[in-house]
This record gives C-alpha cells, sequence and structure tokens, in this order.
C-alpha cells in the first residue's frame, strides 16, 4: 500500500478520478474556503466562486439572481459596525416590500424567488421582517461564529440544503403548477349545493 499524503497546515487531501476506477490522492493548499454541501461540515465554508459557479448553471429567470444578490448584499459580516446592526450578524433584515423596492420588481417576481431560495434550503425566515441565509453558504466568520450560526439554523429546523441541478428551477415551476391545477380540480369536483330562496310572506288580508 502506498503511503498516505503529507497534509500540513493550510492544505487538504484531494481526490481524483485516475479515468480507470481508481482514485489518486493529492495535496494542495486550500484556496479561500470549502464550499459546503453537508450540514456535518463546520468552520469555514464560504467558496465564493463555487457558489457563483452554481448560480451561474441554473437555468432560472433573471429576478430570481437579482433577489439572491440584494440578500446577499444585506448580509454585512463586517465586525465594524455590529453595534449600529438592526440584526444580528449573519442575518439579514427585509422583507418583501424591501426587496421589492430594492430590485425594482413586482411582488410576484420577488416571491417566487424567495420560495425558491427557501424551498432548495439557501434561507429561512427566522422572524417577521428577517431572514437568515444559509451559513454552510453564504457566512464568512470566526470557527466559532460560524458554528454559532449553524446551531441557530439547525436548532430552527432550517431546511436541508440542495445544491440544484440547472433544470431544477423548471422542474420546480412545473411541480408548483402542477399542484395548483390539481387543487382547482378538486375544487371545481366539490358538490355545490344552492339554496333555495324563501318565499316572501304575505300579509293575510283584513
Amino acid at each position: 500500500m502506498e503511503q498516505l499524503p503529507i497534509v500540513r497546515p493550510g492544505e487538504r487531501v484531494v481526490a481524483r478520478s485516475d479515468g480507470k476506477g481508481g482514485l489518486i490522492l493529492g495535496v494542495e493548499k486550500i484556496q479561500g474556503r470549502e464550499f459546503a454541501a453537508s450540514a456535518e461540515l463546520s468552520g469555514y465554508v464560504l467558496d465564493a466562486r463555487l457558489l457563483l459557479d452554481v448560480l451561474g448553471s441554473l437555468k432560472a429567470p433573471g429576478s430570481w439572481f437579482q433577489v439572491w444578490c440584494k440578500l446577499m448584499a444585506l448580509q454585512n459580516a463586517n465586525r465594524a459596525d455590529d453595534k449600529d446592526r438592526a440584526v444580528p450578524r449573519g442575518f439579514v433584515k427585509t422583507n418583501q416590500r424591501d426587496l421589492q423596492a430594492r430590485c425594482s420588481l413586482s411582488a410576484a417576481s420577488v416571491n417566487e424567488a424567495s420560495q425558491f431560495f427557501a424551498h432548495i434550503g439557501w434561507m429561512r425566515t427566522a422572524k417577521r421582517g428577517m431572514l437568515q441565509l444559509n451559513p454552510w453558504l453564504t457566512v464568512a466568520g470566526t470557527s466559532g461564529e460560524q458554528e454559532k450560526w449553524q446551531k441557530l439554523w439547525n436548532a430552527a429546523e432550517g431546511p436541508a440544503c440542495i445544491i440544484p441541478h440547472p433544470d431544477y428551477p423548471t422542474e420546480w415551476r412545473q411541480e408548483r403548477e402542477a399542484e395548483k391545477k390539481a387543487t382547482e380540480a378538486a375544487r371545481r369536483k366539490e358538490k355545490v349545493v344552492t339554496l333555495r330562496q324563501r318565499r316572501p310572506v304575505r300579509k293575510a288580508s283584513a
């Protein structure tokens, strides 16, 4: 058996296919922070390039990208303004009307984008007017801060994170449309009972 590679601080082990069904192990320097698709990982997990690569592959409406970018921009991770921040670092203070104004989009467009990103576990509603973006995807902080945000997400039973394939937005839209049609069809099948109108009571003549 070959000797395993020596991993030094600031390095990681990578596995690549050899094209023959086997794996080749190697060591490379860590560039930035790792992108995590698993809630079992903790610490620094942000890799903006890979996150943008995932977003760039999605065949989704441009309005969705507008909403997501605005949410990311509102998630200020700078410690310098901790005292002036309206919500804890790692969270976003906004609502549908605010996002509409910031993105210059209709209520329907903002609502659809918000529902999609909540569905794939990239954000959740912490409370009225406050969102938490998935800390495994978006927040860069110390290891202690990162673990704190992750625990808050898990304690709130935040949705499991999905890394969607390019056609998933279309599939999601089709499923929602099918559900709406099924609901409407079921509503139409409900038996409608017509109430008989009561005849006016005539007063007896004297």
